[in-house]
């Protein structure tokens, strides 16, 4: 099969002469420009509520699936995590918990003036989506509760099964007939085993040195065949020891992660969200508990109802409801339409009390720049609680966000303030103008209403809002002192996105000592691309932007300052350079890090390195 990257050394993918489709066969195209003018119809904002998700069935307790696999049927790299439960026949209730999602084509609705729209959608493979279903969304499920330090319990196995057919249309229409139907799911944000963390490409010879102990179907998921991530969600360090707490996440999201077709695959509907929580950060406003590691009490955030998970993206569509895309864009796609959990500019009922909003960017190439308004245009504060890293170690009042792709932020926001008093709607806008996917124009003073909050009734409201969340020490100075130090730099050339001159080859490595410090400069040398960073595995503490230390009088320093906040994505802007330390524990293997706008993750700005 010839993919983008056979192309490339072919010298064929910069001339837009070739299009490589999901059956596998190359197309010649007499001209590879996309219509500039197309625009999606116009629809009205506002008449869809933003959709409600039943959370993800577990397999061992559903009456429609089959039983719950023996320790053999498992893939075996995740054997060692597994817990079998009392009888030791199993996955038992106590251990390890066991779900199924299955990654279909389906029509889904994105507005109630749009015809349905075909695209490739994770499901619930124990509890589908009714072909009856009234309004068929795109985001079915969310993934289920994760406790995150959680002692006896050996995490979660995910079967993904790849129920998508092959494509073999003719005539073929690239705008509409993309992706690539062989798939491999990053668990973003997650410290898991190399084998379940989305490797980009497939591991020949039955598994390789790489991954010895995977069977004939390797990392990635044929059509027709299945893989099982094993997500232990046991605190770092839990092989290396110490186990820290320190690098406990809030908010991961999962998306298909292919090589070369991330974008296409992505952008088709391959997302989803996936809260976390511990016993500091417990899901329950009520909880009075105290954590019996810390001596602390449970922070009591907005939880249940008030608690909302939120994915950001772009699409355009044409007037049979598809969602047009351009393969031939490598600065980054945009779309002209903005969807909230998959359904356009929706609107949400709220009641006047605190609520907990997790803004997730999963646009291709979009930066947002989010703001609370009204329809005069007043902003409004927030106090943000969270980044992509997990709770921030003091929660910070701001009056707006940078949201770039792959970031998460987290912030609260209490309607029964007076500020609201006289208020019927208020509304997350985005203020970024962005007309190039190589970088946003700037914010401007009013901007597009993404979501509409429709501010109901006055209720009592048992939830806290503390000052103090989740404190962490920096990274001490005699761990700095030893740590090991890399440069990568970030650059174009030839036509493709470049790591210190070398588009990606995902046959080379880089040798990473495991448990060793690291601190790692990286530097955009690109011009005028934006690269927002992200590092499989393991958060970074950010030490420095552009040679200057982040300490608490630095600007940059109360969002990803360490000490303050972790990250597993940070953003180079034009000709910047950040210092970031960071230290791969309790797993080896091939991990990688590229650029998370996807085209230029798609056009070879990825890099492989080896834990050993």
């Amino acid at each position: 099969m010839i993919t983008r990257r056979d192309l490339m050394k072919m010298g064929l993918l910069s001339t837009g002469t070739f299009l490589t489709m999901p059956a596998g066969r190359v197309y010649g195209r007499v001209s590879a420009s996309f219509d500039e003018e197309l625009r999606s119809p116009y629809l009205k904002p506002f008449v869809d509520r933003l959709p409600t998700l039943h959370e993800l069935t577990d397999g061992g307790k559903s009456l429609t699936r089959v039983p719950t696999p023996r320790l053999e049927d498992i893939t075996r790299y995740a054997r060692p995590y597994v817990g079998l439960g009392a009888e030791g026949t199993g996955l038992g209730p106590d251990a390890t918990e066991f779900y199924e999602i299955a990654v279909v084509e389906r029509s889904v609705k994105f507005h109630h003036d749009l015809p349905e729209t075909p695209v490739w959608a994770y499901v619930d493979a124990n509890n589908r989506p009714s072909s009856s279903s009234n309004p068929k969304r795109l985001l079915s499920f969310s993934f289920p509760r994760i406790e995150l330090g959680q002692g006896e319990k050996e995490g979660m196995l995910v079967r993904l099964h790849n129920e998508l057919k092959t494509l073999d249309k003719s005539p073929i229409d690239p705008t509409r007939d993309f992706g690539f139907p062989t798939l491999t799911m990053h668990f973003h944000g997650g410290h898991q085993p190399s084998a379940a963390d989305g490797f980009p490409h497939d591991i020949e010879n039955g598994g390789g040195p790489d991954f010895p102990n995977l069977p004939a179907e390797h990392v990635t998921v044929h059509q027709g065949r299945f893989f099982d991530y094993m997500f232990p969600f046991r605190d770092v360090g839990f092989v290396d020891s110490p186990e820290t707490r320190d690098e406990r996440p809030s908010f991961y999201w999962f998306h298909d992660h292919i090589l070369d077709f991330t974008g296409p695959n992505v952008y088709r509907g391959l997302a989803n969200l996936a809260p976390a929580f511990d016993r500091l950060d417990s899901g329950d406003e009520t909880d009075t508990r105290e954590d019996p590691e810390t001596g602390r009490k449970a922070l009591g955030l907005p939880s249940g109802p008030y608690d909302i998970p939120m994915v950001f993206q772009d699409k355009i569509f044409d007037v049979s409801g598809a969602i047009i895309f351009d393969p031939f864009n490598g600065d980054g796609f945009l779309g002209d339409t903005m969807l909230v959990n998959g359904v356009v500019q929706p609107y949400h009922v709220v009641e006047r009390r605190k609520y907990r909003l997790r803004f997730l960017n999963g646009s291709n190439a979009r930066i947002y720049q989010m703001f609370l308004t009204n329809d005069s245009g007043q902003s409004f504060p927030m106090t943000q609680i969270a980044t992509e890293g997990g709770l921030l170690a003091n929660s910070i009042n701001i009056r707006s966000f940078e949201l770039y792709m792959a970031q998460r932020v987290e912030v609260i926001v209490d309607f029964a303030h007076s500020m609201f008093d006289g208020q019927k709607y208020v509304y997350i806008e985005n203020r970024m103008r962005q007309d190039d996917g190589r970088k946003p124009d700037g914010v401007e003073s009013r901007g597009t209403k993404l979501l509409q909050f429709r501010l109901g009734e006055r209720v009592t409201d048992p939830s806290s809002m503390p000052a103090t969340l989740r404190p962490f020490d920096a990274i001490s100075k005699t761990e700095l002192d030893n740590a090991q130090h890399r440069t990568f730099k970030f650059d174009r050339s030839g036509g493709v996105f470049t790591i210190n001159g070398e588009p990606i080859d995902i046959d080379r490595a880089d040798r990473v000592p495991r448990n060793v410090g690291q601190i790692w400069h990286f530097e955009n040398s690109s011009g005028g691309w934006w690269h927002p960073n992200h590092v499989h595995s393991e958060f970074m503490r950010v030490l420095a932007r552009n040679g200057r230390r982040l300490t608490p009088d630095h600007p940059a320093f109360a969002i990803e300052g360490d000490g303050q906040a972790r990250k597993d994505t940070v953003v180079m802007r034009n000709n910047e350079s950040i210092d970031v330390y960071i230290k791969f524990r309790d797993f080896s293997g091939p991990f990688v890090f590229h650029c998370h706008n996807m085209e230029h993750e798609d056009h070879a700005m990825m890099a492989r390195f080896d834990v050993e």
